[in-house]
């Protein structure tokens, strides 16, 4: 398209109130993005450009998509004349990003230039929900001093590698601005499976759990799928079907009623596309039905069908997601979630649910020290009574931690966060509850962590089912079952300006620090605890050691409906 071309395409964009901010990528900034993708995509003797499948986010006229591959060509844009001016190649799967889900969308790479007056929210969303290995986005330089973005990154374990630096005011650009963009390449899944034509998709980290908290609770409650794309569709429906047929959980197990509504499902999505073939093809051809198109799109179904089947049983394991701080259980569904390619039956069900079972354990013990360490400031450290080494104010300027050997947590933690109190409607994390995601999944995570060491959290409120006002004290509690009654846990208070407060319940502390210094190998036993942290020998002796390990028996408790197996939890 040239400049004259891409102005007129302006002109009738404004004249259909359809001019989104749609400011074509520029061939040189196309070829950047083209040549990181060679680097990072390792292909045997061929371009990966030749076949990898790319999803554009904004696609504009799809461009972008036919310079970036030969092979599966993918498109979310909004207007209607942008997508009437794509290649027959490029599909469309949703028109408004941020009504869209993208977890299940799974492609080799995403690709967005977004408007620059939402850019932060497509960035952030993005990143948060995409299921790709690379994502490629052009931004304004001023990216770097977002630290929600920074934050979203985190939890996916990446980094932001800027690539390039362009605008959009060079000879090059079919439509002109004063815009200073940096080219961003962000990795989320592990070298090893970086390679084109890979089985697994090798994320780091697992998008799912964000998505299903902040989007699957609304629409599990719709009774029409009208305004919902196809994948939600899907899902919802596979959760309707649970609710449904609880009759048939309850007699057979959840994992062998999942595997039959998985088996009635499909044969009904298989049947509906074969109808549509067996119309005349004059017909199809009248109503502008690409075959070829359709047959993609099936395809793509086919994987929403068996993503929403895996999730399903994966949301169902409570005796294990619920001692899993929020990292922990995003590994945990990555790692599932590689197999979510295979047919839904039985045997693939108990062939991964026995992989739970070995491995979680690790998790239990990696994700108590990440919590401490997370909480880890100047203010909230207490030294062992051996270590000497002093740290000044200066060691912890600009949110460095120095390296610091042998030591606990105090039981008065304040924590400076980007967000803390949701301050206005408009927020990005805006809750209901008052209280930001990020904020909600740190106390939510203590709480599990402490549910591991002895105190009973399963049956009491998470964050968000408090109401959060700035510097108001919020209880969290535990089933104390010596007692009998419930117990304050910890203590928290959340302000606007970003900090929370915490006050640890002293016994949780105890046992939170000794079973600390038992995993970074300071303490070798229960009297150590006591020598270097002053903690009652009573204490060191019952928490030395008792962080939650996974059994053989939570198999069979996995693979059974939630009632039975609550019944034999509580046996």
């Amino acid at each position: 398209m040239t400049v004259a071309s891409t102005n007129l395409m302006v002109r009738n964009l404004r004249n259909h109130d359809q001019d989104f901010e749609w400011y074509p990528t520029t061939a040189r900034m196309i070829d950047c993005v083209k040549d990181d993708i060679r680097k990072e995509m390792q292909i045997f003797r061929d371009d990966p450009t030749n076949s990898i499948s790319v999803l554009d986010c904004g696609a504009g006229d799809g461009r972008v998509l036919q310079s970036l591959t030969n092979g599966p060509r993918y498109a979310i844009e909004k207007s209607q004349l942008l997508i009437e001016a794509q290649d027959a190649s490029v599909i469309t799967i949703g028109t408004d990003l941020m009504q869209q889900a993208l977890i299940d969308k799974r492609v080799d790479v995403i690709f967005s230039n977004p408007p620059y007056s939402e850019f932060l929210g497509w960035a952030r969303k993005i990143i948060k929900e995409a299921n790709a290995k690379l994502v490629y986005l052009v931004i304004p330089e001023r990216w770097k001093q977002d630290k929600a973005f920074a934050e979203i990154l985190q939890s996916r374990n990446a980094k932001a590698k800027v690539i390039g630096q362009f605008d959009f005011n060079g000879p090059d650009a079919d439509r002109r601005a004063r815009a200073k963009v940096e080219i961003l390449s962000i990795r989320l899944a592990y070298e090893n499976s970086m390679y084109h034509g890979s089985r697994v998709q090798g994320l780091k980290t697992d998008p799912f759990d964000h998505w299903f908290q902040e989007n699957f609770a609304q629409n599990a409650e719709s009774s029409s799928f009208e305004h919902l794309n196809p994948a939600d569709a899907i899902k919802n429906k596979v959760k309707e079907r649970i609710k449904g047929g609880h009759e048939l959980v309850s007699s057979t197990g959840l994992v062998n009623a999942l595997e039959q509504f998985y088996h009635d499902d499909m044969q009904q999505l298989l049947g509906d596309y074969q109808r549509i073939c067996d119309l005349d093809s004059v017909m199809l051809y009248e109503m502008g039905v690409n075959t070829e198109a359709l047959a993609k799109a099936l395809k793509l179904k086919i994987t929403s069908l068996k993503d929403a089947y895996w999730q399903e049983l994966f949301t169902h394991l409570r005796s294990v997601t619920n001692r899993l701080t929020k990292g922990s259980r995003d590994k945990v569904l990555g790692k599932l979630n590689e197999s979510t390619h295979i047919d839904f039956s039985s045997a693939n069900a108990h062939a991964l649910l026995s992989w739970v079972i070995k491995n979680c354990n690790n998790y239990f013990d990696q994700q108590l020290v990440t919590l401490v360490k997370r909480m880890t400031r100047s203010a909230n450290v207490v030294k062992y009574k051996s270590n000497e080494k002093v740290f000044t104010d200066e060691d912890w300027r600009y949110g460095r931690q120095p390296e610091i050997d042998r030591y606990g947590l105090d039981y008065r933690i304040i924590l400076e966060l980007h967000q803390a109190i949701c301050v206005s409607q408009y927020s990005f994390e805006h809750t209901n509850s008052g209280l930001s995601d990020y904020a909600a999944d740190l106390l939510n995570d203590i709480a599990t962590v402490a549910n591991n060491l002895g105190f009973d959290t399963t049956s009491q409120k998470r964050a968000h089912d408090f109401e959060w006002r700035s510097g108001k004290k919020v209880n969290f509690t535990f089933t104390d079952h010596r007692t009998g009654q419930d117990a304050i846990l910890f203590e928290a208070k959340a302000f606007k300006k970003g900090t929370i407060h915490i006050k640890l319940n002293q016994r949780f502390a105890c046992k939170l620090n000794t079973e600390f210094g038992r995993l970074m190998g300071w303490l070798r036993n229960a009297e150590q605890a006591n020598e270097e942290l002053d903690i009652p020998m009573d204490i060191a002796n019952e928490a030395f050691g008792s962080n939650m390990k996974l059994t053989a028996r939570h198999i069979a408790l996995l693979g059974r409906s939630e009632s039975t197996r609550d019944r034999a939890q509580a046996a």
